[in-house]
């Protein structure tokens, strides 16, 4: 007969829990609400300049593939947040970055990386969204087949918004064939979001600036019949 409260209890912990995994951190122009329990943890710091705000986290180096032969593939779980707007405040053309991660592919090996996610713009229905990222060959030895380099990539849209949620995100690394194929993150290699921002006028200095132009009218009306 003590269950019922027990498995009340363990819920009510459970969505304590839940609730506390969502972190906030008002940046100035915007606010960012995410999600901490993935293996990329808290915001690894946020930047600005005279127009492009932004956020990002540092690849974690549990993030990589490593295969001899066989087809290996590995699946993690990017941080699902939502970016808003603060009063005074617009924000515009949204851009992800992912990279620099490093591939090794020797003896006929083969790597690939892709990134899906669900996206809403000011709480229309979520779109889902994937795409190969793109990689740069920097070193090679054709006779013995190796090949290293990098996955990288920036995705961008146009236009204004007031809130930008990203959810479900995942990240998969795929390696196989040949003698070796690896994948291999590490703490510099960023996920990064940025936009750009602009002031918007409070509405005191909108009714200041239609007064003056109201003024500078009935100025030159009376100027006109003057003359």
């Amino acid at each position: 007969m003590q269950l019922k409260p027990a498995i009340a209890a363990i819920a009510l912990l459970s969505a304590v829990s839940a609730a506390s995994a969502l972190t906030m951190e008002n940046n100035g122009a915007y606010t960012v609400e995410y999600d901490e329990t993935t293996l990329f943890g808290g915001l690894s710091g946020s930047f600005t300049s005279a127009l492009e705000h932004g956020f990002n986290w540092n690849v974690p180096d549990d993030v990589q593939v490593v295969s001899d032969g066989g087809l290996v593939e590995m699946e993690f779980d990017l941080p699902s947040f939502t970016v808003t707007a603060n009063p005074g405040w617009a924000l515009s053309d949204p851009r992800g970055f992912l990279g620099q991660i490093v591939f090794t592919e020797f003896g006929g090996a083969f790597t690939s990386m892709s990134i899906s996610a669900e996206v809403s713009i000011d709480g229309a229905t979520a779109v889902t969204l994937g795409d190969t990222v793109d990689w740069q060959v920097t070193g090679s030895v054709p006779q013995i087949d190796y090949y290293t380099g990098y996955f990288a990539e920036t995705w961008s849209a146009t236009g204004g918004f007031t809130t930008l949620s990203v959810s479900n995100a995942t990240l998969t690394l795929t390696a196989e064939g040949g003698s070796l194929g690896a994948i291999t993150a590490q703490d510099q290699n960023q996920l990064r979001v940025s936009f750009n921002v602009s002031a918007v006028p409070e509405p005191e200095t909108y009714a200041m600036m239609l007064a003056g132009l109201g003024a500078l009218g009935w100025m030159a009306r009376r100027r006109r019949t003057q003359g």
